[in-house]
């Protein structure tokens, strides 16, 4: 029986998101984000945690919408803002999947988002659809986690074992089918995606299994 699917996104500077830009200000990492939409003023509130990773105390000052600090002690601020709902959040673009987000943080600018699926093809409608949204998306990991009646095993699949052009040869794949049976893509029309030749495809994602499939197998080893 399958456990599902944990993925996590990772967006550099999103646009028009203070949450981003005041962990960006500041050098903090905003947790523990909240938010509140009503469709009957089109407003949404938005609550989270900003803790420091300096003494510099520094406020943030430039953000597209006006903040406040709600409450504040040694290592940590809780900051309030209002905005209109917006459909192009990326926490919300996802939750309009039917997947409610699991974890928002934002550090250094840069904004992590998780959710989980229950379905591989899920993944991929999904990042299709983001990809034509967000320029700067980029998959962080995804986790899959195998269930059965005597045991649970968690597969982390960490993404920096592998090069930026294999991450983005695996990525077109998974979007375009290339893994599902019977195929949504050949290998010449992926490679003709990635405007490469069939043969540099191949060896782009044989370099990349080699190095995932001893983790998933329980191998450490790997190129």
């Amino acid at each position: 029986m399958g456990g599902g699917i944990r993925v996590e996104l990772r967006f550099n500077a999103p646009q028009e998101c203070p949450v981003a830009d005041v962990s960006g200000e500041t050098g903090g990492t905003s947790r523990s984000i909240s938010w509140s939409p009503d469709p009957d003023t089109d407003r949404t509130i938005e609550e989270f945690v900003l803790e420091s990773t300096d003494d510099s105390g520094s406020e943030p000052t430039e953000l597209s919408v006006p903040i406040e600090t709600v409450f504040t002690d040694a290592s940590s601020e809780i900051y309030r803002f209002e905005r209109q709902y917006r459909q192009d959040c990326p926490c919300m673009s996802i939750e309009q999947f039917g997947c409610p987000v699991a974890n928002v943080e934002a550090r250094d600018g840069t904004l992590f988002v998780t959710f989980h699926v229950s379905e591989i093809d899920e993944i991929r409608t999904i990042l299709t659809e983001l990809r034509s949204r967000y320029n700067d998306m980029s998959v962080e990991r995804i986790i899959r986690s195998e269930l059965s009646k005597s045991e649970s095993t968690l597969v982390h699949v960490d993404r920096d074992i592998l090069t930026n052009r294999q991450v983005e040869v695996l990525q077109m794949a998974l979007e375009m089918g290339y893994f599902e049976r019977p195929r949504g893509a050949t290998a010449g029309e992926v490679a003709e995606a990635l405007d490469i030749n069939r043969a540099t495809f191949a060896e782009h994602l044989a370099s990349a299994q080699r190095k995932l499939l001893p983790t998933i197998v329980g191998d450490s080893s790997h190129d």
